[in-house]
């Protein structure tokens, strides 16, 4: 029998009032078993590797949460992912880009190893991508497909294996001067703004590609898979301040254990 939580509901209603009403995606992390994951604002995500759909209970090893959500377990060498649908709702490009945000709650296995953790990102059909580099810091690239052309924003410091925190990216939409935020924990670590560029961004440009969390590039074996936890993952179609993302970890942190 599931019992209804009053105060966790109060907890996502708190979280979506700060994520606001325009292109807001959540997947609270109900599930403990079945092949899919339920979102708010959008279908629900398919748990998944390589060679398809997959029940969460035989390869997510799902673990409640103290709020009774659940995080999940990404293996790298088995391509573990959630596949979602193509859904122009999250493609923050209309000629110009949007601004957006997003993040969830992360625990690297290994941490220096590329992961991307939301992704809109095929090969010839690049959106964005969120996650984290080679050397072990959080990133955040927009891609100009059409032009072949990105920004590339990296934060200062190297997260920690096995530590569970809370990554946020933020961007203000402003393609010609990008000023791109990247949060550990609420706190700013990409403090300037600063990205590179790849050549002369121009804008993310409305693919086919479809939304995904835990990796990218589903067209043949997913490319740069998580390899770890996750939990409470969410985007949404505004630039959330640095006094969204603390409340945002304020929020979440008790849920997830760690107050």
């Amino acid at each position: 029998m599931t019992v209804y939580n009053r105060r966790l509901e109060g907890q996502l209603n708190d979280i979506l009032d700060i994520l606001g009403t325009t292109k807001t995606l959540l997947v609270p992390g109900w599930e403990k078993e079945g092949s899919i994951i339920s979102a708010i604002g959008a279908a629900g995500f398919v748990p998944s590797d390589e060679a398809g759909a997959n029940a969460l209970q035989t390869y997510f090893s799902p673990i409640e949460l103290p709020c009774g959500l659940h995080h999940y377990g990404f293996v790298k060498t088995e391509n573990h992912h959630f596949s979602g649908a193509d859904n122009a709702a999250f493609t923050f490009d209309g000629g110009a880009d949007a601004p957006f945000s997003g993040g969830m709650w992360y625990r690297p296995n290994v941490a220096v190893l590329a992961q991307d953790l939301w992704a809109k990102y095929e090969a010839l059909a690049e959106e964005f991508r969120f996650g984290i580099s080679a050397a072990g810091k959080l990133i955040l690239e927009l891609h100009d497909a059409t032009d072949s052309t990105s920004e590339l924003a990296t934060a200062d410091t190297v997260l920690t294996s096995g530590k569970f925190v809370f990554v946020v990216f933020t961007y203000d939409g402003t393609a010609a001067t990008p000023d791109i935020h990247l949060y550990i924990d609420g706190v700013d670590d990409n403090p300037t703004g600063l990205s590179v560029p790849t050549g002369a961004y121009l804008h993310m440009d409305d693919t086919l590609t479809p939304l995904t969390i835990g990796c990218s590039s589903l067209t043949a074996t997913p490319a740069n898979e998580a390899d770890g936890r996750l939990a409470i993952p969410f985007l949404c179609g505004k630039e959330l301040t640095g006094v969204n993302v603390k409340d945002l970890y304020a929020i979440m942190n008790p849920m997830v254990g760690l107050s």
